[in-house]
């Protein structure tokens, strides 16, 4: 099959849809069929696709904008504290980091339409075709999440890592205690010191997420 010249566009109406551009960097066309059907069944259901399925897929800027949100929403579901418990709404960011969101777009069609409200709303979208395709999978978030990418079963979790100490000859080896928040461009879980997950999250407002 040929490559599929699609982009990603910002209707009038502050729909997101996949629209045909001959102008575009064409797409790898199996990628670009998943997408045609993930979008022909809403905003929310092609951007859990991109963040959930395409990490560490090369993509073009524009896609890869929508897919860092999507893979925002996956994050924060992995992170929530009730894990498989019965589903609850993931809460959207606070409404300054949509805004630099918004500011950090890249041309694409539409982008005059694009808001915080916009991108809150597509944060909903985002949440009832997870609740629609966890529903059609009939398993809990962590298998869901696993089927869709393995990697997302690594953010939100502990880590134990034995490290070499080579400034302490009685003791060298040491134990260093991490925990995954997201995951690279590449798809990689990205590792960082426990102690600023307690900095992280110490406001009231996230401290749930300690446990």
């Amino acid at each position: 099959m040929d490559p599929a010249p699609l982009s990603l566009s910002l209707t009038p109406h502050r729909r997101l849809a996949l629209v045909h551009d001959p102008d575009a960097p064409p797409l790898e066309a199996a990628l670009g069929n998943r997408l045609l059907k993930a979008f022909e069944r809403g905003s929310g259901h092609g951007l859990l696709l991109l963040g959930a399925d395409e990490a560490g897929t090369a993509l073009p800027p524009v896609f890869s904008y929508w897919r860092e949100f999507g893979a925002r929403y996956v994050t924060a579901l992995c992170t929530h504290p009730d894990g498989d418990a019965p589903r609850q709404r993931i809460e959207a960011p606070p409404a300054e980091e949509l805004e630099r969101m918004v500011l950090t777009a890249p041309p694409m069609p539409g982008a005059e339409y694009l808001t915080a409200a916009v991108l809150e709303s597509m944060w909903q979208e985002l949440d009832s075709a997870l609740g629609i395709e966890l529903s059609e999978s009939k398993c809990g978030v962590q298998e869901f999440l696993k089927h869709r990418n393995p990697a997302w079963n690594l953010v939100g979790r502990v880590h134990l890592n034995l490290a070499e100490n080579r400034k302490d000859p009685d003791a060298p080896f040491a134990f260093l205690a991490t925990y995954t928040t997201r995951l690279s461009a590449q798809a990689k879980a990205q590792h960082l010191p426990l102690g600023q997950a307690l900095r992280e999250y110490a406001g009231a407002a996230n401290k749930q997420r300690l446990f």
